[in-house]
Order: structure tokens, then C-alpha cells, then sequence
């Protein structure tokens, strides 16, 4: 040992001979040999006063500001990174140093950006933040984001068979939920929701959700809760290739493709699609008809057919203190609204397409600038086109002809330009840190029902600062300024504020005010056919609101299990709440009606010790709106998660249960009254069998989804102007039987 110890020596002195030197360091994963991005390098001269500690770039590299003469009694190296086993060891010579980091399961905590000033731990978040990971994602074999977010707690899920899912978090309805792909808005909202199941999550590589506002951040529609979806950025291997087929017993089949590959500084992932499902109505059991039927009033499907294609490109070059990317992603979505044939000869009936189109780009460069300055920007340009056509069918000839009659025909456009740059100063050991933003925000609208074409921008700064007055608090506090074309907008303040009690405990507050500025639908929207008679409002005021939360979580990581648990609580006040009201007979418009308030916590606990994975826990949320004065109307959760792991032989099963209790809804009578009525309450549950094989390159999973068939759900009134008042709201085309096959193949060199 000397003796190496001695050529160690003699080979620092010979390539390293000056005073100084730089100690390259190369930190990836064990496994795939990918690059780990932002891991702590520490470094410590065993005999000098020379230590410090560097942040290793999207690349994976860095390099330590080492002098030669340091190695001839050694450097320890310490190297930590979230999820990982720590990395030591002891160097002897100024040579390149390669890190391999191992995976550790029970300590395996993800990484989360949205909101944060650089990626960091979620127990490190200054927010609460909730993480769907990928292999959560694998588990509960989601296709789309509804299928994601349907166990969550203080999350909602509706569904309408033309418009899609929705969702409301915190008792507000989806208007004020910003959902984001890699920070960028989704545009193309549907009665002021973004459709749930357009969303599909091949190639996500996870889902944060941050309940509460995060207006001072991401501006309008961030008034409940944030949800940003966050792409896989790199395929591990310096080649990939992925497949997937997914089938459900009822008529749905799902096809996906996607791949990698790596060169040099860059990486390049494509995934796309084609997601297909014949339809299902709950007057048929067992396996669809797949051919063509006879015209009779089976044509009708409560649920109906769809197809979707679908694409997602990432490219990224990476240097050592920059990255720069393209994200381009396509979606061509048919929905079939097959009519009942008429009377009182039932020849012919009256059938509808909806055709919707989005392309979405964004250019992203990352990078640090100086030794804690990290400068992150983005532009984005995204589209959006929905038609609707609708034909008069001869059932006997199966000839048709387009429909003359008033608001058959409709197209409506928007298109969201959003450029951002945040600058944020992120230093591990300083007491203070801070934050300075710029967003831009464009949207235009266009079409049939917008009355005209019609704009609205946001153009805001935003800055935030954490201030540690001791090591255990972090006060965070921020504030937001726009001008915005249409109305005045408000400067918007919040505070958090994160205190670690002790190594198990952690406290977290927030005060936050909110904005909300109508939609260019809410605003402009010309609805007028036989069905229906509805405009929009000019006049609207913006949406205020004042929100603030509490909670305490408690993590206890021993040497093979980890303990965890939280109590949280919250709170929101809406001003100018915005509608539908009656303005006369049967004509409606958008209107400001008044005060809104929710409140309610939550409570929950987990263990996971790598083969085990237990959760449960359980909300309510109450909800008080100026129809019903004093009244307040509360909605019970609670949810529970069973998985059981066979890490070596590559089995695992899992079992997801939820109870959502009855939900408070608004019918309009036909004398003009709005009363509220409950959507009845439910029990959704989903279990799914998964097998790795050859070497995990393949993956099988069979399971069932709604275990207790739940179809359509009782209401005491109809959910307002767009029902006919049926008495029910459809939730799940109930109980389905799937199975998923997964390939993998991964080139290591």
C-alpha cells in the first residue's frame, strides 16, 4: 500500500506540478450510468486548511478547486445527492474521479422544482408538496392525469362525456387550479377546466402538486393549487428504446412508442401514441361489438367513442454550466356523439364530432452563473383548436348532410404565448437567498361562440427572498406586480415560513393572496341554439382571494423503514366569485355573485420499509357561498394505500382505495332560482398484479379498476345550465379488467 500510495504521489507531482490545480469529478448512477445533476461534492485536504463543497452541473460534473501538494496526504471526498447512498472516499492524486451512486430505497425521497429556488428534496420544500412518481404512475397504471390525481386527497374529480374530466382542489373548481407541463400553462379550457384526460403521461416522469396559491409564481389560475407535470429529461442509458400496449376489457386499447439517444452534450427523447376506445354505455356487459352495428338505439353510448394521437420530442444540450432544450408536443383527440335515432320512424338521427388539436412549443435554458446564481428561462407558444360538427344521419341509406340549424357548427381557437426568466440566488450556508422573476403572459381567442377575436396579456415581475434567521427557520417572503390589459391588477404578497423542530418534525405556514382574471370565454363567449342561450360579460370583475395553511409532517428514517405522518389545515376567502346567473327566461350569462369560502384539513400516515408501502389518511373540506348565507356544506375523504414489493423476484401488487363524500352542487330551477343539491358519495378502488422480466426489460401488470362498479351517481338537482336534469352525474364506466405490457431496452455503451 506504501508503495502505491507512493506512486500516487509521484503522479500528482508529475501532472499537477503548480501550487494549484482543478480536481475533476464525475458523479452518475450506478445502475444506468446517467449523470446525477446537482449532487454535494465536499472535499477536506486530510493535512490543510483546504475544504469546501461544489454542486455538480446538469452533466454531472465539477471540478474542485484542489492544490497539487494536498493529495500527497490525501483528500476525503464526501458525495450525497436525494435518494441516494452517501459516496466516500480518500484520493491520493489529482486524476479524474468518477462517483457511482447507489440507490437507496428506504431513504429514496424525489426531487421537486416547481416553486423552489434550485431542485431540492420535498422535505427540504419551503411549500408542501405532494410527488406522484414514475414508478406510483407504473403501479396505478394511469393513462391520463385523471387517472393520476383520482386517490388524492382534497382533490375531485368530474366527469362529462363531452367536455372530459375535470377536477376541483380545496372545494374550488378547476378555473382556479393552474396545471403546467414543465412550467409551462396548459391553454384550452372547457367550461373553465382543462380536459383531464387529453393529458396522457408517457414520457412524465413525475407530478408535484402544491396545494394553496402560488400566485406570487405562476400569476392567474393559481389561486387552489399548482400541478406541474414534469417530463422525463433524460433516457439513464445513452440509448433507449420503449413500447407499451394497454388494454381494457370494455374497449380500450392504448399504443405507445418512444425512445432515446445520446450524444456528446445531447440527448434526444421522442414518445407518441395512439390511445383508442370504441365507446361503452351501462345498458352492455362483456366484450364490445367491434364491428359495425345495426342502426337502432344501441348507436347510443353514454360514454363515447374517442381516439387520440399524440407526440412529446425533448431535446437538450448540456455543457458544464448550461443546458438548453426544445419540448414540442402534438395531440389530435375525436370524440363520436352517436344520436338516438328520432321519432317517430327512428330513420334518421343526429350525430356530433368534436375534433380537438393542440401544438405546444417551448425553447428552456438553464444555468448557473457565478458560484450560487442560477438563471432559468423559458419561452413558449402553445395552440389550441376545438370543432364541433354536427350532421343529420339517414340510418337507412347512411347518407348525411351537415346540420343547418343555429350553433351546429362551431370552431374556437386560442393560442397562449408565455415567456419567463427567474433568477435565484441559492446558497446552501448563506442566511439569505433570493429570488427575481419575469412572466409574460398573451392569450388570444377565436371563433364562433368568442363573439370576434379577442386578447387578453399579463405582464408581471415577481420577487421572493429566504431569510434564515437560524439554521432550523426559513421565512420566505414574496410578492407579485402586473399590468395586465383588461383589469387592475393587485400587488400580491404571501409569506411561508418552514421551521424544522427537530430532526423528525417539521412545521410549515403560509399566507397568500390571490388573482384571478375572467377568461376570455367568461368575457366574450356567444352561445345561442336551441339549447341553449348564453353570452358572455365584459363587465366582470377579477377574482380576489386570501389563503393560508398550517401543517406539521414527521419523517423518521431508521436503517430499513421509514415512518411518516402530517396534520394540515387550510383555509381560502374568494371575493367576486364568478358564475353563470339567469339575466332573464332561459338566457344566462357570466356573474360575479359574490363571496366564497372554504376550509378543512387533512390527516395522514405512512410506513415504507422497500417491500411494504402502507399510507392512509383522511380530509374534510367545507364550503360557504353567498346562496346559503351562514350554511356551511363539508365533504368527507379518506383514502388508503396497501403495495407489497418482491424486489428480487420482480413482483409487486398494490391496492388504492378512496370514500369521497357527498359533494354540494347548483341547479337553476325553471322559474330562475338557484338551489344547491349533493352529488352522493362513492367508493373508488383500483388493484393491479405487476412482473418484471429478462432482466426488467419487460413488465407485465394485470389488474382491475373500480372494484365497486361504480356507474353514475345519484344527485338530489341537476348540476346546472348543460344538464337536462337526469337526477345523476356519470363518474366511471364502472368495473374494468386491463392488462399493460412494457418493453424496455437500454444500449449501455
Amino acid at each position: 500500500m506504501r508503495s502505491v500510495h507512493s506512486l500516487s504521489t509521484g503522479l500528482a507531482l508529475l501532472f499537477g506540478s503548480s501550487s494549484s490545480a482543478q480536481l475533476a469529478v464525475s458523479v452518475v448512477e450506478q445502475s444506468t450510468s446517467a449523470p446525477v445533476a446537482y449532487a454535494h461534492v465536499r472535499y477536506q485536504a486530510l493535512a490543510r486548511a483546504v475544504s469546501g463543497i461544489m454542486i455538480s452541473g446538469t452533466d454531472g460534473q465539477c471540478e474542485l478547486p484542489v492544490p497539487s501538494d494536498a493529495f500527497q496526504d490525501g483528500v476525503l471526498l464526501q458525495v450525497s445527492f436525494v435518494g441516494y447512498l452517501p459516496w466516500v472516499d480518500t484520493v491520493y492524486a489529482g486524476l479524474p474521479v468518477r462517483c457511482a451512486l447507489k440507490h437507496d430505497v428506504t431513504r429514496l425521497e424525489p426531487v421537486v422544482v416547481t416553486g423552489q429556488y434550485a431542485p431540492g428534496s420535498v422535505e427540504g420544500a419551503v411549500q408542501r408538496i405532494r410527488v406522484i412518481d414514475a414508478r406510483r404512475l407504473q403501479r396505478m397504471a394511469a393513462q391520463n392525469l385523471g387517472d393520476a390525481l383520482r386517490d388524492q386527497l382534497n382533490i375531485r374529480l368530474a366527469q362529462d362525456n363531452v367536455l372530459g374530466s375535470s377536477l376541483s382542489m380545496q372545494g374550488l373548481g378547476g378555473e382556479n387550479v393552474k396545471v403546467l407541463i414543465d412550467g409551462v400553462p396548459v391553454t384550452g379550457r372547457q367550461n373553465g377546466n382543462v380536459d383531464l384526460s387529453q393529458i396522457d403521461l408517457t414520457g412524465i416522469d413525475r407530478i408535484e402538486l402544491v396545494e394553496g396559491p402560488l400566485s406570487v409564481n405562476y400569476g392567474t389560475n393559481a389561486l387552489a393549487g399548482t400541478i406541474n407535470l414534469i417530463t422525463r429529461k433524460s433516457g439513464g442509458a445513452p440509448s433507449t428504446l420503449r413500447a407499451s400496449v394497454y388494454a381494457e376489457h370494455i374497449g380500450r386499447l392504448n399504443t405507445t412508442a418512444g425512445g432515446s439517444h445520446r450524444w456528446g452534450r445531447s440527448e434526444m427523447l421522442l414518445n407518441g401514441g395512439r390511445n383508442f376506445f370504441y365507446g361503452w354505455d351501462p345498458r352492455h356487459d362483456g366484450l364490445p361489438r367491434l364491428r359495425a352495428q345495426v342502426a337502432d338505439t344501441n348507436r347510443f353510448q353514454q360514454w363515447k367513442p374517442r381516439e387520440q394521437y399524440f407526440m412529446r420530442a425533448n431535446y437538450r444540450w448540456r455543457a458544464e454550466r448550461w443546458s438548453i432544450g426544445w419540448k414540442g408536443e402534438g395531440l389530435h383527440d375525436r370524440i363520436i356523439d352517436r344520436g338516438m335515432p328520432r321519432a317517430p320512424y327512428y330513420e334518421s338521427a343526429i350525430d356530433a364530432e368534436y375534433l380537438t388539436t393542440r401544438l405546444d412549443n417551448a425553447l428552456f435554458a438553464e444555468g448557473r452563473l457565478g458560484a450560487h446564481g442560477r438563471l432559468n428561462a423559458l419561452a413558449a407558444h402553445n395552440r389550441y383548436a376545438r370543432a364541433r360538427n354536427t350532421w343529420l344521419r339517414d340510418l337507412t341509406t347512411l347518407g348525411e348532410e351537415l346540420s343547418q340549424a343555429e350553433g351546429a357548427q362551431d370552431t374556437i381557437r386560442f393560442t397562449l404565448t408565455n415567456a419567463r426568466a427567474v433568477f435565484t440566488s441559492a446558497n446552501d450556508s448563506a442566511r439569505m437567498n433570493y429570488e427575481l422573476g419575469l412572466d409574460v403572459n398573451r392569450e388570444t381567442g377565436s371563433g364562433d361562440r368568442m363573439d370576434g377575436a379577442r386578447e387578453i396579456a399579463d405582464y408581471a415581475v415577481f420577487a421572493s427572498a429566504e431569510w434564515r434567521p437560524w439554521e432550523s427557520l426559513t421565512l420566505r417572503p414574496g410578492a407579485r406586480y402586473a399590468y395586465n390589459t383588461r383589469y387592475a391588477a393587485p400587488l400580491i404578497p404571501s409569506l411561508n415560513a418552514r421551521w424544522r423542530i427537530s430532526e423528525r418534525f417539521t412545521l410549515r405556514a403560509s399566507y397568500a393572496e390571490g388573482f384571478r382574471a375572467p377568461s376570455l370565454k367568461e368575457m366574450h363567449l356567444y352561445f345561442v341554439d336551441v339549447n341553449h342561450d348564453i353570452t358572455g360579460n365584459p363587465d366582470l370583475k377579477a377574482e380576489r382571494s386570501r389563503s393560508g395553511s398550517a401543517g406539521l409532517s414527521y419523517r423518521r428514517a431508521k436503517e430499513k423503514v421509514v415512518y411518516s405522518s402530517e396534520l394540515n389545515g387550510f383555509w381560502n376567502d374568494v371575493h367576486d366569485l364568478i358564475t353563470l346567473a339567469r339575466m332573464s327566461g332561459s338566457s344566462f350569462t357570466y356573474a360575479n355573485i359574490g363571496r366564497l369560502r372554504t376550509t378543512g384539513g387533512s390527516v395522514g400516515a405512512g410506513w415504507d420499509n422497500g417491500h411494504w408501502m402502507v399510507s392512509a389518511g383522511a380530509a374534510l373540506t367545507m364550503r360557504k357561498d353567498a346562496l346559503d348565507g351562514s350554511q356551511w356544506a363539508s365533504t368527507p375523504e379518506l383514502r388508503c394505500s396497501v403495495t407489497r414489493q418482491w424486489l428480487e423476484q420482480g413482483w409487486s401488487a398494490s391496492l388504492n382505495w378512496k370514500h369521497q363524500g357527498e359533494q354540494p352542487t347548483y341547479s337553476i330551477d325553471l322559474d330562475g332560482t338557484v338551489r344547491r343539491g349533493m352529488v352522493a358519495s362513492f367508493h373508488l378502488a383500483d388493484a393491479t398484479i405487476s412482473k418484471q422480466l429478462f432482466s426488467k426489460r419487460l413488465a407485465l401488470s394485470l389488474g382491475c379498476k373500480d372494484l365497486f362498479d361504480v356507474r353514475n351517481l345519484n344527485a338530489t338537482l341537476s348540476s346546472g345550465v348543460h344538464d337536462a336534469g337526469t337526477g345523476s352525474v356519470p363518474m366511471t364506466t364502472g368495473r374494468t379488467y386491463f392488462l399493460r405490457a412494457e418493453l424496455e431496452i437500454k444500449r449501455k455503451s
